[in-house]
């Protein structure tokens, strides 16, 4: 089994004429522009008492799926479906989580 990775190069910048941020993501391999699918994101950054960070989540708002930054084996699977758009994600049972 082969491992997969995505690499991507994430721009932000303010646009003055349009008073808004504007976001461009190439990625890394070829340099084509990704498109994202529209979608709304929580990040929680937790950090220790001396400012070392700790974790950082994801959470797709319309489905509540989640993804920790540091690793894990879903964060692939989240970056494909809940960014990229390429599979349509399930919901995740909130009830247990804060």
């Amino acid at each position: 089994m082969s491992a997969e990775t995505l690499s991507f190069t994430v721009r932000c910048w303010y646009d003055p004429k349009l008073d808004s941020t504007r976001l461009q993501v190439l990625r890394v391999d070829d340099a084509e522009e990704v498109h994202l699918a529209n979608s709304s994101f929580l990040v929680r950054v937790t950090a220790d008492p001396h400012g070392l960070v700790e974790r950082c989540l994801i959470r797709h708002v319309a489905t509540g799926r989640e993804a920790y930054v540091q690793g894990g084996p879903g964060l692939s699977s989240f970056v494909k479906e809940c960014l990229l758009g390429n599979e349509r994600a399930e919901p995740t049972d909130l009830s247990s989580k804060a």
